[in-house]
């Protein structure tokens, strides 16, 4: 925040973050294209912060290549692996960090984290997004170290887990600010008669908007299992 920066999509459901309110994709081109444009940017404009998102699919499919690249380049860049389990925009098919073949069978997975170490980086972070603080305090952290980091997001496909419980409103509390629309941009979230309100049928209990409403007027979720 207040630093110039630059966020490189991928190809990929969290290229859906470049529309508003989220605004986090100012680039994208091709699957793996996140990190190796992030890293031409680095080189021709040094001073400003460059943040590579890439999913765990595409991560094996083309992103590795460009990591080893931006590594040996000397690139300072935070690569955000954002792992949801599986191929989420194509059809949840199986890749080597699910841990299934494409023929079925249950074997050992990939380790992300342990191929991007075996790169060189030094700086490899795994957290549950659904934490937003820790999550939020981890990125601005990493980010600060110089080289190519990166920071691992692990949470499950809503498609591959049940939620346990609903978030609902008290609307006493609330007190319309909007926060929770404005820095979620969460689909089941929308505003009525000036008060925030929760589509039932869209929302999968993950708390995010339970944990950064200002008044505590959200409760009930329980994530998902």
């Amino acid at each position: 925040k207040g630093k110039k920066s630059v966020f490189c999509g991928d190809i990929g459901c969290y290229t859906l973050g470049n529309a508003a309110p989220l605004d986090m994709c100012d680039t994208c081109l091709c699957m793996g294209a996140g990190i190796t444009v992030a890293q031409g940017i680095y080189h021709t404009e040094p001073d400003t912060k460059c943040f590579a998102f890439v999913g765990d699919s595409t991560f094996f499919a083309s992103g590795i290549t460009g990591v080893i690249n931006a590594f040996y380049n000397q690139a300072d860049l935070t690569v955000v692996v954002v792992d949801n389990s599986t191929t989420a925009m194509t059809g949840q098919q199986p890749h080597p960090g699910t841990g299934i073949t494409m023929m079925g069978e249950k074997v050992e997975k990939v380790s992300i984290a342990a191929i991007l170490r075996a790169i060189g980086l030094k700086t490899v972070e795994t957290l549950n997004p659904l934490d937003i603080k820790k999550a939020v305090d981890t990125v601005r952290r990493v980010a600060d170290e110089p080289g190519v980091k990166a920071v691992i997001f692990e949470s499950p496909c809503i498609v591959l887990t049940k939620p346990k419980g609903k978030s609902v409103i008290d609307e006493e509390k609330c007190i319309g600010c909007k926060k929770c629309i404005r820095e979620l941009g969460c689909p089941a979230l929308t505003l009525k008669d000036g008060k925030a309100f929760i589509d039932k049928m869209l929302c999968t209990g993950c708390t995010l908007c339970e944990q950064i409403c200002p008044t505590n007027a959200i409760s009930g979720g329980k994530g998902n299992e």
